[in-house]
């Protein structure tokens, strides 16, 4: 499905002819199922072409006229920030042929007035607009306007100064996907209003809200180059990292009581609505569905095997947004956990039965070690060609920046279910004192020499990349795979 979306988006098939086509093979697969090879061959190449069907089909979904202007209603369903002269937000329009589509609005600034400091999530407004399709900018390779797509949206508008006014627009004209998400980032709101309550600096508050909620918009630039030259991005990006943190939590929260039928519905219910409040990233839904298949499994006594799990949850994501598979979150988040999955069991195989790795602290620091290099060597080619650069001491980094999100992470969540003043302004300093530890830290990694080196490879490139992985590791699969005996040392 996955190569049937790639390459739907480089060739033009007809598309009733694609849909024919996929009726006749599915037919032949079933008059034909005492030939299992034939029938495989058809089932598969249907699979191709209505992975061709589902791209072409959201890529209509997404398309729009030439630029034009028009006069829209809308009610902004994201946090406006700010950026330079411009307040930037997402809407969905109320009204006209663009009905119910979402879209990436830039309001200028009225600095007289300051009316656009009275714009928030669930406000509507009508508007004269500039609307049109999304465009990519800069260099790299990088698409921002796949991106846009991926996370649903249709156009760019552009709303001069004046040109707009507040209207009242009801809630009933959303999609019922659009209604959950603005209650999940009204209520995301809400909660880092009590972080700012509870006494956060600035700092604090911007990586909390980041790691705990979703939201990076008030992370600094400084913050975030740090981060990047480290090689420690995916902390401040919701990913499996965190919503693990979260289930081990719960599991040990439950005790015993983890494998009844009302505790495992309670942790889905959580672990949604956790994902929901974040914001639906791509790599949040993957480890939600991976979790919620795990609990329904444990309940009914039956074992997860990890790589069907994981090809589900590509499934069900594919499925829902073909898109997806252009998202960058969605790359590296699978590849990662491919790698972990296929290359840990492996390695800790060999070598974790070494004397030195059976006392319990020594094999954590080792496993900990071989997930880490693991899974940058998985999401290295990605990477190389979305950010042009490879951080030589992620291991370094990962040693402090990892520790420090199990804390923020478990003291944040604390921070906002015990309403308690004293105890919010405790846990607060502890943050503040974690936060300020894990950012000198990191700031003096990035300031090592060579603490990142900038590369630049194209689509080759990074096949080239992970060909020669692969290779590299069927080499070690072979050498150690003979050679390997239990060595102590």
């Amino acid at each position: 499905m996955i190569g049937g979306i790639i390459i739907g988006s480089f060739f033009d098939f007809p598309y009733e002819v694609t849909l024919y086509s996929i009726l006749a093979l599915l037919l032949f697969a079933t008059l034909l199922y005492k030939n299992l090879i034939i029938r495989y061959i058809f089932l598969y190449v249907s699979v191709f072409l209505l992975g061709v069907v589902m791209y072409q089909h959201a890529l209509k979904e997404y398309t729009i006229e030439n630029e034009s202007r028009q006069n829209v209603k809308a009610i902004i369903v994201s946090s406006p920030t700010q950026h330079g002269k411009i307040v930037r937000c997402d809407v969905v329009v109320a009204n006209g042929r663009m009905a119910g589509r979402r879209v990436r609005a830039s309001i200028m600034r009225d600095t007289i007035g300051q009316r656009y400091k009275r714009l928030g999530i669930g406000t509507g407004i009508e508007c004269d607009a500039f609307i049109s399709p999304p465009k990519d900018f800069g260099e790299g390779n990088f698409s921002y306007s796949r991106y846009l797509m991926n996370n649903g949206i249709s156009a760019t508008a552009f709303v001069p100064t004046n040109h707009w006014r507040f209207v009242g627009i009801p809630f009933s004209c959303l999609s019922v996907t659009d209604m959950l998400r603005l209650r999940a980032t009204q209520y995301r709101e809400e909660l880092i209003k009590r972080y700012k309550a509870s006494g956060l600096n600035d700092v604090s508050l911007s990586l909390v809200s980041a790691m705990t909620l979703g939201e990076r918009s008030m992370i600094s630039k400084s913050v975030r180059e740090e981060f990047s030259a480290t090689g420690t991005s995916h902390v401040l990006a919701m990913s499996g990292l965190h919503l693990s943190i979260l289930y081990m939590f719960l599991t040990f929260a439950w005790g015993r009581r983890k494998r009844w039928v009302v505790v495992s519905l309670v942790n889905i219910i959580l672990i949604w609505s956790f994902v929901f409040i974040a914001g639906l990233p791509t790599s949040l839904v993957r480890s939600a569905i991976m979790l919620t298949t795990y609990c329904v499994l444990s309940v009914s006594r039956y074992e997860a095997k990890p790589l069907n799990t994981l090809s589900l949850a590509a499934f069900i994501i594919v499925l829902i947004n073909p898109m997806s598979v252009y998202d960058v979150g969605f790359q590296m988040s699978f590849m990662a956990v491919l790698g972990i999955l296929t290359l840990v069991p492996w390695i800790m195989e060999r070598l974790g039965e070494r004397a030195v790795f059976r006392f319990p602290a020594s094999r954590i620091c080792f496993s900990f070690i071989v997930v880490s290099c693991v899974a940058q060597l998985a999401v290295a080619p990605l990477i190389a060609y979305y950010f042009g650069r490879f951080s030589c001491y992620f291991l370094i980094a990962n040693v402090v920046a990892i520790p420090c999100t199990y804390i923020i992470l478990l003291l944040g969540m604390l921070l906002l279910v015990v309403p308690v003043a004293a105890f919010q302004g405790f846990v607060a300093g502890i943050l503040n004192s974690v936060v300020g530890f894990m950012n000198s830290a990191l700031a003096y990694v990035a300031s090592l020499p060579y603490a990142s080196v900038d590369v630049n490879v194209g689509v080759g490139g990074v096949v080239i990349m992970y060909v020669v992985i692969i290779a590299l590791l069927v080499v070690a699969h072979k050498l150690i795979g003979t050679r390997h005996t239990k060595v102590a040392f």
